[in-house]
């Protein structure tokens, strides 16, 4: 298990490659973007478990790579957080793991931290990811950011959730709003880009909220949470209309 975890982030680093020649637009947040989930692989293969709490030290590598290559305010969001103690530091973690959300700054660096842990934790779990169906990740509790549809040996065509702190993989109602659950096919509506058929909005129009939803049919190279973020054009469209994302991914869209 260890060894195709480790695979797919290692593919998860190829496909952001792929990303980036394709929206040159936004390279500078998917170059840093590879920076940090450099970290994260590393990280990775260095951890056992999901003790997160015992290897903290681990997040000041972290807090380096941001005061570096970052945002001026995520920047100064790492020198805050490295100014801290351990206790503090770890109480801020705990809160965010327990309120399951922070300002966009922090919750970038804390995401970015925890999921390595959270991905072991998941790999350890004896998990129904087919008969889960809730919005909710029933590994850390986390809301999905985005869906994808794919097919496999039991379902053809299934759609499935992607939590936004573990990645992972959920089914779910295809043709069901991810927030109020509702399935009235007159209400949803679905919106793409014509320059990027593979990726859709679906738009609930009882409680205005949307989740992107990957084909993976149209294009099986794809990674969910890094197609998301590529194609961000489609979160400021839909802000723009006053939709709301179910779950921002982890820059904050």
């Amino acid at each position: 298990m260890k060894l195709f975890r480790l695979r797919e982030r290692e593919y998860h680093l190829e496909r952001l490659t792929v990303l980036k020649r394709k929206h040159q637009e936004i390279s500078h947040i998917l170059d840093f973007l590879q920076s940090t989930m450099l970290f994260q692989k590393e990280l990775y293969e260095s951890i056992k478990d999901g003790d997160w709490k015992g290897q903290i030290k681990k997040i000041y590598h972290l807090f380096e790579l941001c005061e570096n290559g970052a945002s001026s305010l995520l920047q100064e969001k790492a020198q805050d957080l490295k100014s801290l103690d351990r206790d503090a530091l770890t109480y801020k973690l705990e809160k965010f793991l327990k309120e399951k959300d922070a300002p966009d700054e922090e919750r970038f660096i804390f995401i970015t931290f925890l999921n390595p842990f959270f991905s072991k934790i998941s790999e350890n779990m004896d998990l129904k990811k087919d008969q889960w169906l809730k919005n909710r990740c029933p590994v850390c509790g986390f809301k999905p950011c985005v869906s994808y549809i794919a097919d496999n040996e039991d379902v053809e065509g299934g759609r499935y959730l992607s939590c936004v702190l573990c990645n992972t993989q959920w089914l779910y109602n295809r043709t069901q709003c991810v927030r109020c659950a509702n399935n009235e096919d007159n209400t949803l509506e679905y919106y793409y880009d014509e320059r990027e058929k593979y990726v859709l909005l679906q738009v609930c129009k009882k409680c205005d909220t949307y989740i992107k939803v990957i084909d993976m049919r149209i294009d099986g190279l794809a990674v969910p949470h890094l197609d998301d973020i590529a194609t961000l054009s489609l979160d400021l469209w839909a802000k723009e209309r006053g939709f709301l994302k179910f779950e921002r991914n982890i820059i904050g869209l």
